[in-house]
């Protein structure tokens, strides 16, 4: 595990092929496999590991989340999404959090962007530390066209990451069209500043002369 933490991935599949490790289960020593292999770059490899870490254990999620995380990269939103909820559905699983943020994610791809909604707000319910999820929140909330929803969100990201310049741009835009045009006007200049070469300041320029 040290080693994939570290983005080793090479060094982590030369590990994982040798023997079991007397603490970790063989499902689990494949599902570990199938991560490295995701981790390398060929998620479409490591579903077959994962299929196997589920043979081998039908209820390990972490196989179900990394596999739905590789179907995920893979564009199969409709087997990502079942692999999440299967996650779900085990109230002890403790990744319950991240399996419906990551559903959120896939929902969303697929257009349905009412459950969407849901699932990221169920993220946030189960564990309102996953700031990933709050984040998106943030953005489904905008696109639906609900500003102080989504502001609301986005600043409370920014709580918690002050120097996001992502989620500077997107709590700038949401307060202007909220009607706090000073608010806004004052974070663009902050994501010009934090990051005057970005794509994120290229925009907030164009909306500092939009705003002028």
């Amino acid at each position: 595990m040290q080693a994939i933490l570290h983005g080793q991935y090479s060094r982590a599949l030369t590990q994982l092929e040798g023997a079991p490790t007397p603490s970790r289960s063989e499902a689990e020593r494949v599902n570990l496999r199938g991560l490295a292999v995701m981790l390398a770059g060929d998620a479409k490899k490591a579903i077959e590991d994962f299929n196997t870490a589920l043979e081998l254990q039908p209820t390990l999620s972490e196989a179900h989340l990394n596999r739905g995380i590789a179907f995920l990269r893979l564009g199969d939103y409709v087997h990502a999404s079942r692999d999440f909820e299967t996650i779900w559905s085990d109230p002890k699983s403790a990744l319950r959090a991240r399996a419906a943020y990551h559903d959120a994610l896939a929902l969303d791809a697929l257009g349905r962007k009412a459950d969407a909604e849901t699932w990221v707000s169920r993220a946030i319910e189960t564990d309102p530390s996953l700031d990933d999820a709050l984040l998106f929140a943030g953005v489904l909330r905008e696109r639906r066209g609900d500003v102080q929803a989504a502001g609301k969100a986005y600043k409370a990201y920014l709580d918690r990451h002050p120097d996001s310049i992502v989620a500077m741009l997107r709590f700038s835009i949401t307060a202007q069209r909220a009607g706090f045009t000073d608010t806004a006007r004052s974070y663009l200049k902050k994501v010009v500043e934090a990051a005057p070469s970005s794509p994120e300041a290229e925009e907030a320029r164009k909306f500092l002369v939009m705003w002028e």
